[in-house]
Formats: C-alpha cells, structure tokens, sequence
C-alpha cells in the first residue's frame, strides 16, 4: 500500500526547505567571508580542515593558560586530534545528509536536533580518538577501563554538540528570517503585480469602448455612401481586435505584436480622418522579437492623434519607430500636430504609461516628451534590454525636420 500524502502547513514547508538549505552550510560560514565561496565536496573539506585546526588552536591556548606551560608536543596532539575528529564528524555529517537520515530527523524539532547532533559528536570523538592512539601510542582498547576515558568523552561530546548546536540553530533561524522576508517580499510583488494587471485592464476598458463605439459609428455611417470604404474599414477593425484579443490575454507582447495592433489602429484612424491623417510605421524585422509590456504603445499613439493631429485643421503625420542603441531599445512617436502650445493636457494615458515603467523596470525605463520641429511633438519611450546582439540604424529625426 503506497502511503497517504502528507498535508503540510506552509510554515511547515517552509521549515523543510530551511533543513535542506541549512544541510550544506558549514560551521566555518559564520564568518561572512567564508559564505562569498558556493558549495562543494572540496569546499567543505577545506573548511573542515581551518576549523578543525582553529578549534586545536583555540583548546591549546586555554589548556596552556590553565597549565602555565607551552608543549609544542600537545599543540602537535590537538593539531591531529581535532582533525581526526572534525573529519570523523564531517563524514558522518555528510552521510547523514547523503542517506537523508538527517532531513528526516531534524523536521522533528529542536529536541530530535539536539540528540542527532550530540550522537554524531560523540561518535565523532571517539572515532577520532580512536584513530589518533595508534599514532601517539596510546591502548585505545585500555581506555575503557578508565572513568576519566569516559568523562573525557562526555565533555568534548558536549563542547563540540554544543557548538555545532548553536551554529546550525543560528543559521536555521536566519535561513528562516531571510525566506519569510523573501516570501513576503514574493507576496507584495504578486500583489503589485495584480495591481498592475486591474490597472492595465482599466485602462482598456478606457481605451476600447470609446474607440469600438465611435468606429462602429463610423462604419454604419459608411454603409450606404462608401460601401468600399465601410468594408474595408470593418476588416482592419476585426484584424484590430483579433490582436487587441490576444495581445490582452497576456502582460507581456513583443514588439511586433505592439506594432501591428498599431497599424491597425492607425488605419481605421486614418479612413475616419481621412487626407488630414497620414501615418508610418517603422519596425527592423530583428526587434519584432523584443519583449515589450502590453497596452504600452496605444495610450501614446492615441494622445498624439487626440491632442495633436486631430485638433489641427490640416491634420498632420505620425511616425512610429523603433531602434537599438547602445543595449537600449528607444521607440519614438513623432507627430506634426498642434505640439506644447496647442494641445490639451495629455490627460490619464501618459501617466498611466510612466506609473507602468516605475514598477516593471525599477528606474531603468524613461518616457521623454519634447517639442518637434517645426511643429508637433515627439514622445521618447526608453527601455533596458538584456542582450544587445543586433545593431539597427539610429532614429530617425522628427517628422517635418530636414
């Protein structure tokens, strides 16, 4: 009968994947220098052997201070027994870890880590005694016979269990701090994250309504004057739909999605205005691929036209365009319209636009506006990207400049 699954508690997870981080942290890593270094067999081998040695030093000097006498002899003695002993504990740590004997006692709780780490100490110790009276003569088999083999045993059990205890205690409780600090972190990101998708899907329904009714409008209007002009107006706007549809369903397009939604769009603009609108769209093949957050290029393209083109009697241009430079990707909307000194406040959209470059590229992204020449106004979006491989002409200047 295979087992019943085990419902944990996300604390208790949590816990669990503490154990199984702290597993391969050694006690020589509480001096930070120590931690720069990841793990392996040979790194931890290395550290046994400084801490082993620091840990003969460190007895040395106190049996020295108590005794008032300096045996290079015995700094000899604690050099290789404490050795013995810190490897004796390492493999033994290391096949508890291996046969995953440690993970399943540790999850039990404080008490079932004290036993496992006095055990391993013990075991340590009198396999590195054992080990080490070959070598300076001593009757390891005699030392049974002897209460004092047996108090001497006990104490170093307890020193080292003690020491390792506390270590392994410590770094648990860190390792737990810094994972639910990371979970939280993980969870207001999430949440800012939703935040952000609700503000971007308001923002379409700003946007689509409006332009769904009025384009509508436009086609009915069409039907029996320009039944040409009206159909062909309803194919760019389903073909604009069926790319707002799937563009919508995901936080992240490409660019070459963006611009095709935008070509889309500025055609049925361009049969609504007429000769007053002509428009360009501007895109290298090699950053169609590009990555770029949904709903981010239409709040501007529609801001040109609204505030800048539409206003002015004899209409105007707008140029949409994107380039690489210097590891950047910068996409300009250029227009010939009214610019600073006839247009409206750019209203909701360019702010709606700027709060989305704060939160998805922490200060990395910019969004410019500036006044082209000799009329109109240019809008600058730029944005960080990862691996800069292919180089693209640079932008071109604003429409109307020579």
């Amino acid at each position: 009968m295979s087992a019943k699954p085990v419902n944990l508690t996300v604390e208790q997870h949590l816990e669990m994947e503490v154990v199984a981080r702290a597993q391969h942290f050694h006690p020589l890593e509480v001096i930070p220098w120590f931690r720069k270094f990841p793990y392996s067999f040979g790194r931890d081998f290395l550290y046994t052997f400084i801490w082993s040695t620091l840990l003969a030093l460190i007895f040395f000097l106190i049996g020295t201070m108590m005794s008032g006498r300096l045996s290079m002899r015995t700094l000899e003695a604690n050099f290789i027994v404490a050795n013995l002993i810190g490897y004796s504990i390492h493999f033994l740590f290391l096949i508890g870890g291996k046969s995953s004997i440690e993970r399943r006692i540790l999850v039990r709780g404080k008490w079932a880590a004290v036993f496992y780490y006095t055990t391993v100490s013990t075991l340590g110790v009198i396999a590195g005694v054992g080990m080490a009276s070959p070598i300076f003569g001593w009757s390891f088999s005699g030392w049974f016979s002897r209460p004092g083999w047996y108090i001497a045993i006990a104490v170093n059990s307890l020193i080292i269990s003690m020491i390792i205890g506390v270590i392994y205690f410590w770094r648990e409780r860190s390792l737990l701090a810094e994972m639910r600090l990371a979970r939280e972190s993980e969870r207001v990101a999430n949440m800012e994250r939703e935040a952000m998708l609700a503000n971007l899907r308001a923002l379409q329904a700003q946007i689509e309504p409006h332009f769904l009714f009025n384009t509508l409008a436009n086609v009915v209007g069409l039907i029996h004057p320009a039944p040409d002009t009206a159909k062909h107006m309803l194919e760019q706007f389903i073909a604009y739909l069926r790319t707002s549809l799937a563009n919508s369903r995901e936080q992240d397009t490409t660019l070459g999605q963006e611009f095709e939604l935008m070509k889309h769009f500025l055609a049925i603009l361009q049969i609504r205005m007429g000769d007053r609108l002509a428009w360009e769209v501007d895109l290298p093949s090699e950053l169609a691929g590009v990555p770029l957050p949904s709903m981010m290029l239409q709040p501007l393209v529609e801001n040109a036209i609204k505030h800048g083109l539409e206003p002015k009697v004899e209409g105007g241009t707008i140029l949409l365009q994107a380039r690489r430079e210097n590891g950047l990707i910068k996409i300009a909307i250029i227009d010939t319209g009214l610019g600073f000194s006839g247009a409206n406040s750019p209203g909701i959209g360019l702010l709606n636009v700027r709060e989305r470059l704060d939160k998805l590229f922490s200060g990395r992204a910019r969004l410019s506006i500036e006044e082209n020449s000799p009329t109109g106004t240019r809008v600058l979006l730029t944005l960080p990207e990862a691996d800069p491989k292919v180089k693209t002409p640079a932008l071109a200047r604003p429409a109307g400049q020579k």
